[in-house]
């Protein structure tokens, strides 16, 4: 009749719920309460303190019903995300050269995990913002790192941009996620250059390393509320495709089995 599918992500004490699906014959808020509060209260006995779940509207065939349900048994939305899509026309994309570039593989993890450190001051992503205020810089970069590192990826794709002067500028994270598409997962500038056009340049980077390595299509995520990096992802010919809403779920408040 149903099944809830789960993913456990990089601290134990974490889980990300990423699925759940209810056979057309079944009642749907029915199976679905009684599906879902039993893998919450499941998982508190487990020792899990918290559950997210992410609703797709590019790819859920009923978002606004499988809302409804998550709601029910106590999700809550904590962020919203601007699904972006780029599509190779055939031309070269051209980089403009006011940076320099070197590879994570060039300076080594901990020099890239310091600038992802610097980056999150001031950032506009909400989760980050509340990472940052409950665990603070430095686990809030350690957690980026293993996030970022999950999956296939090539240090060479990891980027650290320069001024001219030898000055940090940001990074940029391009990642291959199959044969034909590939993702920038993370992109970003310290904060004393924002407002310069950087981060521009870095995406641009990203996507042109993305395309010389054979992929037409690259995707990226905006905070809803991060109106600069989704007007930079506009600009470097990026189409917004659907939204990505994310719920959480404190398993403190959820009744025990």
């Amino acid at each position: 009749m149903g099944r809830v599918f789960c993913h456990r992500r990089s601290s134990p004490t974490e889980m990300a719920m990423f699925g759940t699906h209810i056979g057309s014959s079944a009642d749907f808020f029915a199976t679905g309460t009684a599906l879902l509060s039993g893998a919450l209260a499941k998982l508190k006995e487990s020792g899990i303190a918290g559950v997210e779940y992410a609703i797709h509207d590019f790819y859920d065939p009923d978002p606004a019903l499988y809302r409804a349900l998550i709601e029910v048994v106590g999700f809550r939305q904590y962020q919203e995300k601007k699904r972006y899509v780029w599509k190779s026309t055939g031309s070269a994309i051209r980089v403009r050269v006011r940076l320099g570039f070197r590879s994570m593989a060039d300076d080594g993890e901990n020099a890239f995990a310091a600038a992802v450190g610097r980056i999150t001051v001031g950032t506009l992503d909400r989760q980050d913002k509340a990472r940052l205020r409950k665990q603070g810089v430095a686990e809030t970069a350690s957690w980026y790192m293993r996030i970022l590192k999950q999956g296939e990826y090539k240090s060479s794709q990891w980027l650290l941009g320069y001024l001219a002067d030898g000055r940090l500028c940001g990074v940029v994270v391009a990642k291959r996620l199959d044969d034909n598409e590939g993702a920038i997962e993370y992109v970003g500038v310290v904060p004393e250059l924002r407002g310069h056009g950087y981060g521009f340049d870095l995406l641009v980077k990203g996507t042109a390393v993305l395309q010389q390595s054979g992929l037409c299509t690259v995707v990226a995520e905006a905070d809803s509320e991060n109106l600069p990096f989704s007007a930079q992802l506009e600009r470097a010919g990026y189409k917004h495709r659907g939204t990505l809403r994310t719920f959480q779920c404190d398993l403190s408040r959820v009744p025990a089995g």
